[in-house]
């Protein structure tokens, strides 16, 4: 898949651009507040149907305006054209050849896509939920299934937790409490199966990636933890009900699943330096988009949003030569385009981004 041209209106701070690609990477030039991350955050909803940047899409259109609308035109794609619109107090339309898509889940993974931004340290050093963030944007781009269980786990989580919430007042309605549990650890059985069959498929991934970057070994390791290891969930649930009752919040299950990212045997984000940090995340990164490729035969977008400033100038170029050697499209953002002055042979199409 090739971005030949990309239409932004009204969508963050740019009013109207156009901008044309012509070679398989680009970046985006220009000083600080100057919207190239939102350039970059089009490129991704338009790929994916959600911004990455922004947990809602009012947050997406400029201010003072009532709408916006994105398009991308496609080649070496079985697809020509995607549109998204968005108005003040109406739905988002996704159109594909013309063709709505009536939910975004229908959008996800048609047109994989991988990100990496200076927000993302959180997957080191924030909460689980970082992480997991993680594990379901990655299969949620490979299977449609996932993306559904995971839809319906979390909405049933959320009934699960109202009722929870009733219970002091209105007393508990076991019934009801009997078939939340049910389609939760049926959902969590799918989901926690999914997750652990990923994690053991990208371990060679992850040490490729890493190899990519930088040839020191430095005993990086990622496992994934979660409470199904230990038993199903519904006996969890069971045994943990009077608790539960107390902190009106289920306390078991997938929606507190983890990734333990260690340094040789010590937890990275309270003994790793900034440096190992970064690169871990970057080798996360590209096993993500590694994944991907080998998964769905197609190369997915690497978006890089503003990350070199943060990088030595070895694993910068390292990174850049490994994309390119994959034959996809790559969009970066950046202050200044120091880092391509040392790789001649990577042709870049720069655009500058003015007020």
């Amino acid at each position: 898949m090739f971005i030949r041209q990309l239409h932004l209106t009204n969508f963050k701070n740019h009013e109207k651009k156009v901008f044309s690609f012509t070679e398989d990477t680009t970046t985006f030039v220009g000083l600080n507040g100057l919207g190239k991350t939102n350039i970059l955050d089009a490129i991704y909803m338009l790929c994916i149907g959600k911004s990455y940047f922004s947990s809602s899409d009012k947050n997406c259109v400029k201010h003072e305006e009532d709408f916006f609308r994105l398009k991308m035109e496609l080649d070496k794609s079985e697809y020509q054209e995607v549109v998204i619109t968005y108005e003040r107090g109406k739905r988002k339309r996704i159109l594909v050849d013309g063709i709505p898509h009536q939910k975004s889940a229908e959008h996800v993974g048609l047109f994989p896509a991988v990100v990496v931004s200076p927000n993302d340290q959180t997957l080191i050093t924030g909460s689980s939920e970082e992480r997991r963030k993680f594990i379901d944007q990655t299969l949620s781009q490979l299977s449609r299934e996932y993306l559904n269980n995971l839809i319906h786990y979390n909405s049933t989580l959320k009934q699960r937790n109202a009722l929870l919430k009733s219970a002091e007042e209105k007393g508990l309605d076991k019934e009801l409490l009997g078939i939340y549990d049910n389609a939760l650890s049926e959902k969590a059985t799918f989901i926690y199966r999914a997750r652990n069959d990923f994690f053991k498929d990208i371990q060679a991934f992850f040490r490729e990636s890493f190899t990519s970057l930088s040839a020191k070994d430095e005993g990086f390791t990622l496992d994934y933890e979660s409470h199904l290891a230990d038993k199903p969930l519904i006996e969890m649930l069971e045994a943990s009900l009077q608790k539960d009752l107390i902190l009106k919040r289920t306390t078991k299950g997938i929606h507190k699943d983890d990734i333990r990212l260690e340094m040789n045997g010590k937890l990275l984000k309270d003994f790793g330096s900034q440096g190992q940090q970064k690169t871990f995340l970057l080798a996360l990164k590209l096993t993500q988009f590694n994944f991907l490729k080998a998964q769905l035969k197609k190369v997915p977008l690497f978006i890089i949003d503003d990350i070199f400033d943060k990088l030595d100038t070895q694993r910068s170029q390292n990174l850049i030569k490994f994309l390119v050697k994959q034959q996809g499209q790559v969009f970066i953002s950046n202050t200044d385009n120091h880092i391509f002055q040392n790789i001649i042979e990577v042709p870049v199409h720069i655009i500058p981004v003015e007020e």
